[in-house]
């Protein structure tokens, strides 16, 4: 059973920083801390850590032009038993559509073409929402929901 905690909406922190390599451990510490605060298992953690440390190498990676580092801003809310990890970046919108779908079953050569971040996001996290701006400099919203574990 939920205790009033786990179905009240709580915002448990926000962390801004340019999207770069460089700044992965910053965004890695934050949920590690925010997951230590939630009292998650290590299991449950471990998922989302690995989920949202992909998607932020991924904004690093692909939405912004090399040399121009944009921000990059999370937020951790809880509510009725999920916790809610929003990654947002103000870079090129990214197209899901051009990705090949990952196959598991393929060779090492060709899982190295891509698709595999999505496809660990995917099974790590229990929902995942994005949403792409409709002009160029909006917000694009990556949605990652997991349910609570203590």
């Amino acid at each position: 059973m939920l205790n009033d905690s786990e179905t009240a909406s709580r915002t448990w922190g926000e962390l801004r920083v340019k999207a770069t390599l460089a700044n992965l451990r910053k965004v890695s510490e934050f949920v590690q801390d925010i997951g230590q605060q939630l009292q998650l298992t290590q299991e449950v953690l471990f998922d989302i850590d690995l989920a949202v440390e992909e998607a932020s190498a991924n904004i690093v990676r692909h939405a912004y032009p090399p040399g121009q580092a944009g921000d990059l801003l999370l937020r951790v809310e809880t509510t009725d038993g999920i916790v809610r990890i929003t990654l947002t970046d103000w870079g090129l919108p990214f197209d899901t559509g051009k990705v090949k779908p990952f196959d598991t079953r393929s060779t090492v050569e060709t899982r190295a073409e891509g698709g595999g971040g999505l496809h660990l996001i995917y099974s790590m996290m229990d929902e995942v929402e994005r949403k792409t701006a409709s002009a160029s400099g909006g917000p694009n919203v990556l949605m990652l929901s997991k349910h609570l574990e203590r």
